[in-house]
């Protein structure tokens, strides 16, 4: 695989996974709701956990330090396209806090608590899945835009990240979360292939 393809192929299997982590969850809590099943604390906890661990503290600021900037150096076309996903990235983190403080009040048995919760889960999912398209958009432009060394420089700064769900080390609080993911999740969005672990520049 060349630095571009390796670059890509590990940003679009991020997306799916935070893709199957959310579709699960809105599927659970959409279950509770109609009241098909008791609510799982633990897991709705263990999702936030993965979402502001991983794909708001290390997926997105990789994508604003690496592909962004290459972009940017390369045309100023995309620049206000840019800016706009990068103000979502900084506002992504305090939209996980409030879910986190969401779903303790729903845990403490406020009024509401659950209907708030579900919709704060259903309003980040849709702005997420509304960004992810426009960056995997913006990918797409960039391939003959974008330098062999920025591409070479974002394969390898992605090619370090090991997701604790998906990664070849999931990490233990993250197995009964994959469990769900593996059962409920479409199948598009379970396929998660992973390009192999390489040193970037090399074959």
């Amino acid at each position: 695989m060349s630095d571009r393809d390796v670059a890509i192929a590990t940003i679009k299997a991020e997306h799916r996974a935070l893709g199957a982590v959310l579709h699960t969850f809105q599927t659970l809590l959409h279950k509770v709701a109609a009241g098909h099943g008791a609510p799982e604390f633990g897991l709705f906890s263990a999702v936030l956990y993965y979402i502001d661990d991983f794909q708001e503290r290390c997926h997105h600021p990789k994508e604003d330090e690496y592909f962004f900037k290459a972009l940017s150096a390369a045309t100023s076309e995309f620049d206000d396209t840019i800016g706009g996903l990068q103000a979502a990235h900084v506002s992504g983190v305090h939209a996980v806090s409030r879910l986190h403080r969401c779903l303790v009040h729903y845990q403490g048995g406020a009024s509401g608590g659950l209907d708030a919760f579900q919709a704060g889960i259903d309003a980040y999912a849709a702005q997420i899945f509304d960004h992810m398209r426009c960056e995997e958009d913006l990918l797409e432009r960039g391939l003959s835009i974008i330098s062999e060394q920025s591409w070479a420089r974002m394969a390898e700064a992605f090619d370090k990240n090991d997701d604790p769900l998906f990664g070849n080390n999931r990490r233990d609080e993250f197995a009964r979360l994959y469990q769900r993911i593996q059962l409920l999740a479409p199948r598009k969005l379970k396929q998660n292939h992973y390009p192999a672990s390489r040193v970037a520049g090399q074959p």
